[in-house]
């Protein structure tokens, strides 16, 4: 009777020590924490989210999730804590999905997840740039004003190339952000062979990546997502003007001429046969 006491005993202050494990482990996970520097924000201002895993690091990385107020997914990342399971991360809110209101910052690490909010304040133009700005853009013999919006750098310099039906921005990317660009469709455009839309072709320092675009009726505006520190930005379509430049039709003209010459003065001085 005295060793089932015993036992019993064992087998409670088993359990006990169990449970108390279990908890204190699961108190472990739910240690995951999330927040941001401010609760509001405006356009041009950096969001700096930040937290800590709650556990020793597995080597897996955090997934990041952001939501703007018409519950859209405006962004998606992983981010590797440090050894001592803090991890922190900059955003720059902007584009078409830019809108004002409340966003949500949801994070999830090893089966747990936490949410945080604030609250962005888009400036007037829409899209959270501070309104559309001009870029001169040359091709051929004539210029062209390009309307764009920037945020988390500047833009230098925007080239186009007809032969390649190109058009590259030069930016100076301080930050993430993204560039607008208003794309008049007598100018450029991106068409399939049917004749209806096709995606422009988008390349961020030479790699291949992607653009939000709205299919404008005349216009059609793109934004374009880029990271700190990108430099180039290359918008490829099916048709950039002059799709016959100055010089080649220079060429033409004067090779039309000469041949006209030619056969006149081979008319002059031919002679009929004789018969």
């Amino acid at each position: 009777m005295e060793y089932k006491a015993y036992a019993l005993v064992a087998i409670l202050l088993g359990s006990v020590f169990a449970i108390g494990t279990i908890g204190a482990a699961h108190a472990q996970s739910s240690g995951l924490t999330v927040s941001t520097d401010k609760t509001a924000y405006s356009t041009a201002d950096t969001i700096k989210i930040s937290g800590n895993v709650g556990v020793t690091p597995t080597g897996q990385p955090l997934v990041l999730r952001v939501f703007n107020p018409n519950g859209a997914a405006y962004r998606f990342d992983q981010v590797m804590p440090a050894a001592d399971g803090s991890y922190t991360y900059d955003l720059k809110v902007g584009g078409n999905l830019g809108v004002s209101g409340p966003y949500k910052v949801s994070v999830s690490y090893n089966g747990a997840s936490k949410d945080a909010t604030f609250t962005f304040t888009a400036a007037p133009g829409g899209g959270g740039a501070a309104g559309w700005q001009t870029a001169k853009l040359k091709l051929g013999d004539k210029t062209y004003d390009i309307k764009y919006q920037i945020t988390g750098g500047s833009l230098k310099n925007m080239t186009g190339d007809p032969a390649t039906t190109t058009i590259t921005a030069f930016i100076n990317a301080t930050a993430d952000g993204n560039l607008k660009v208003q794309l008049p469709r007598n100018i450029t455009d991106a068409k399939s062979a049917n004749g209806t839309d096709a995606d422009y072709v988008i390349f961020v320092d030479n790699v291949e990546d992607f653009a939000d675009d709205d299919h404008g009726k005349d216009t059609r505006t793109l934004t374009i997502q880029f990271t700190g520190g990108a430099e180039q930005i290359d918008v490829v379509g099916t048709s950039l003007v002059p799709e016959f430049g100055t010089i080649a039709a220079i060429v033409l003209a004067v090779s039309i001429v000469g041949i006209i010459v030619a056969t006149t003065r081979y008319s002059k001085f031919s002679f009929a046969p004789k018969i």
